[in-house]
């Protein structure tokens, strides 16, 4: 979604008119270390052709010239050459991500600004990246969540699982507990895993067995990790609308104009209705397809469709700018002006309306008016982004057309969520987490799980469990609110110096030795249980989310496809980053979570052989 991938076997650069096509090929045959001031003059060349057919952004070159540069091993001086393709590949965001990766890399921070402007002006006045951003935005944000409470769902379930063990053998009567219990436990984590069902029911299937034996910091974790679920359900519904919006139509996908060309259009129902297996309205498509047409040459095809879309109603101030470029293109010169005046009526701050009307006052002799708009429109034009026009180099013809309205694109999705959580369970995300539950089962599921543990602290006051000792990992049962039952009488008189000498003595060691193996063996497998126990639940929170954010980047970051492009390469650099600081996060928070427990135990006096 984010980079649709260009078409056409035999022309490195599709879909354009002949000699826009030929002339990008120098231009990438033109690029490399040490030739920017021939690059710099093919480049020119090309984007006086472009802008003569209202092209805007050629994005295949920047992936052209990487790589060569990757078959040519000069991938670490690409920064020069892509600075100048800029001037015709502004909307390619992966070009301008590759520059913010290497200003940040090599510390050049007086161009690490201007080309994370770039970047983002590039994201909304490209329609197709935009999206593509959003959905993998969302997909990061749904990556963390699960990572978050996966984590902390298991966190709980071990900081519970030694009381829930002996209450399992309490309430079924277990022969030989000391070997089953723990066998008893190990099946009811393990059990939901090989059902099949999804895993946001796991992880509340974890916690539900965990909520009576929480503390109050504990069941905050529980609830924040509920209502990230909730998100979550949302997250992949939005993901869901995405997908819907762009259509079953090929990988190129019909956004793809102002850049990539599809192969073909997906069909479409009729005029006014939702195309066939989309959610764009048909008008979106005949933009799109108008925007084709004149890359291509066919001015006339395109001011055709142009005109169907302002006789349908889709009167606005893009619509109106293309068209009068497609019919300046066939020497219309005053239609196309009146289509100029009328696309900057409508918004008075359109830059390449403005611009255009300009040039058509210039060409008819309207020196008077063309002097009189001038300044704005130079104005206007200066301060497009991520485009870097010069008005004063700019020359007669260069037409400077409008790329797909974001805002009628995003307006598509906002009418369509009503329907995130009706819709939710059309999506494979949600499939893959919340199955076999329908989307209104998974919120009330939710809802149900929260209430176990608000009900829980209700019954807390009547109901003996088995409390376990954070200190020294003695169990009791015990009865009434647990916070009284954190720590047990002998961890308050210092077990570690207050035993009698003998076999109470040995016992009470040995007991506290497996505990302290076991809290460090929870820390190690998963980073943050150690502060559980030690009572640091907000603390634990926010490292788990360190943990969850860095592990989403590894999700998201693995398995980048081959084929020697810029995002693959940029998947690759991310994947190493991440992985490197996953290890560095898992590690600190074992060994944190491990003298986190420790400094509480030395403060109970529970230290060396006499604890």
């Amino acid at each position: 979604m984010a980079f649709p991938g260009y078409c056409g076997a035999g022309d490195l650069v599709p879909g354009y008119a002949p000699e826009v096509s030929a002339q990008a090929q120098r231009v990438v045959e033109a690029a490399g270390p040490g030739k920017e001031k021939e690059l710099t003059a093919e480049v020119r060349r090309l984007r006086k052709r472009m802008y003569a057919h209202g092209i805007l952004s050629i994005n295949a070159i920047p992936d052209l010239v990487f790589r060569r540069a990757d078959q040519g091993g000069w991938k670490d001086r690409l920064a020069p050459s892509f600075r100048i393709l800029a001037e015709v590949s502004p909307l390619s965001g992966q070009m301008w991500a590759w520059l913010v990766k290497e200003d940040i890399l090599r510390l050049r921070l007086g161009d690490l600004f201007p080309d994370l402007h770039g970047f983002s002006g590039a994201l909304w006045g490209f329609g197709p990246a935009f999206l593509g951003y959003a959905a993998w935005a969302i997909s990061y944000v749904s990556a963390s969540v699960c990572w978050f409470v996966v984590l902390i769902s298991i966190a709980l379930f071990l900081r519970a699982r030694p009381s829930l063990e002996l209450d399992i053998s309490r309430i079924v009567r277990l022969p030989k507990r000391e070997y089953l219990s723990p066998l008893a436990g190990a099946v009811l984590f393990v059990f939901p895993l090989v059902t099949g069902i999804g895993l946001a029911v796991v992880v509340c299937y974890w916690m539900v067995f965990s909520v009576a034996y929480l503390r109050r910091g504990e069941l905050m974790l529980m609830t924040a990790a509920i209502l990230l679920l909730a998100s979550l359900l949302l997250g992949g519904s939005m993901l869901h609308q995405l997908h819907k919006v762009t259509g079953d139509s090929p990988a190129e996908g019909w956004l793809g104009a102002d850049g990539y060309i599809p192969q073909q259009w997906p069909a479409e129902a009729s005029k006014g209705r939702v195309p066939v297996g989309g959610a764009a309205p048909y008008w979106l498509v005949e933009f799109s397809q108008a925007r084709a047409a004149m890359q291509a040459g066919n001015h006339e095809k395109a001011e055709r469709i142009w005109t169907e879309l302002v006789e349908a109603g889709k009167d606005i101030p893009e619509v109106r700018n293309n068209r009068g470029i497609s019919r300046a293109n066939q020497g219309k010169i005053k239609d196309a002006l009146s289509d100029f005046e009328a696309a900057f009526a409508k918004r008075l701050e359109d830059g390449p309306a403005l611009w255009n009307a300009y040039q058509a006052y210039l060409q008819v002799f309207n020196l008077e008016r063309a002097r009189l708009i001038q300044p704005l429109a130079w104005d206007k034009v200066r301060g497009l982004s991520p485009f870097r026009f010069h008005p004063s180099d700019m020359e007669a013809g260069e037409w400077l057309a409008s790329p797909l309205p974001l805002g009628e694109l995003t307006g598509v999705l906002l009418q369509r969520w009503n329907v995130l959580l009706w819709e939710a369970g059309e999506g494979v995300f949600y499939r893959m987490f919340f199955r076999p539950l329908t989307p209104q089962v998974a919120l009330l599921f939710l809802v149900l799980v929260w209430l176990s543990s608000v009900t829980w602290k209700f019954l807390a006051l009547r109901v003996w469990v088995h409390a376990t000792c954070r200190g020294c990992g003695s169990q009791t049962l015990v009865v009434g609110i647990r916070e009284a039952t954190d720590f047990c009488n002998m961890c308050q008189t210092h077990v570690g110096w207050g035993i009698r000498a003998g076999e109470d003595k040995e016992r009470r060691a040995l007991g506290i030795r497996m505990h302290r193996n076991y809290v460090k063996a929870a820390s190690v497998l998963v980073p943050g249980s150690g502060g559980l126990w030690s009572g640091k639940e907000f603390r634990t929170m926010a490292y788990v989310v360190l943990l969850s954010l860095s592990l989403a980047a590894v999700s998201l970051s693995l398995g980048a496809r081959e084929g020697g492009d810029i995002v693959s390469e940029l998947q690759s650099i991310a994947a190493r980053w991440a992985i490197i600081s996953t290890a560095a996060l898992w590690l600190a928070g074992a060994v944190w979570g491990i003298r986190s427990f420790g400094r509480m135990q030395r403060m109970l006096g529970i230290n060396g052989e006499r604890g």
